[in-house]
């Protein structure tokens, strides 16, 4: 079968033109609802990340609060750190007596007594004393108790040095007895860092 168009050219090539209009336009309508669906999305999502950032933002503006609130007790931990350390510059060289005397008063031999005890930071300790002198004694025995104490005194952590500078026979009263006098120097190292464990 054969189709005859009797219409003039020019009214085939209008129609021809219109119809191109019409697939123009509905592909025009299809990128304007893809490009209206793009910026709907986007604003969609913008409107999502300002919400974050607002609070993110509040977030940041508490714990920025929470900080200024803080920091008084930074300043407070920087005051406090430099202070123990002028205090234990302070007490680097300081001897604990106290100690000393006691570790003393457990090592004395119990036949021999202290007359003279002095102690200073920078001569360090001076003994003076009597220990039992019997003639009887066989080896004597006055002199065994002060070698126990001369022992027992370089045991010390905190003494260094011990020298027995004099030990002579006499009478105290009418009992013979061991008149002796014992120096020590004193490591202020070693009373100091034993004070701080104790």
């Amino acid at each position: 079968m054969m189709r005859i168009n009797l219409l003039p050219p020019e009214i085939l090539e209008k129609r021809k033109s219109e119809r191109r209009l019409v697939y123009v336009v509905l592909v025009a309508v299809l990128v304007v609802i893809v490009l209206a669906g793009v910026y709907g999305f986007a604003n969609l999502q913008l409107s999502d990340k300002n919400k974050q950032v607002t609070m993110l933002e509040q977030e940041l503006a508490e714990k920025q609060n929470q900080a200024q609130s803080l920091v008084v007790f930074e300043l407070n931990a920087d005051e406090l750190a430099r202070r123990t350390t002028i205090a234990q510059t302070a007490l680097a060289s300081r001897i604990n007596w106290s100690q000393l005397y006691d570790e003393l008063s457990l090592i004395m031999p119990s036949d021999l007594w202290v007359t003279v005890l002095v102690t200073d930071q920078t001569s360090g300790l001076q003994l003076d004393g009597f220990a039992v002198d019997s003639e009887t004694d066989s080896p004597d025995l006055g002199h065994k108790s002060i070698a126990k104490l001369l022992v027992r005194l370089a045991d010390l952590d905190q003494l260094r040095d011990v020298w027995l500078t004099n030990a002579a026979k006499t009478t105290l009263g009418e009992d013979a007895a061991i008149q002796f006098s014992v120096t020590a120097g004193v490591d202020a190292s070693m009373s100091t860092s034993l004070s701080a464990g104790n």
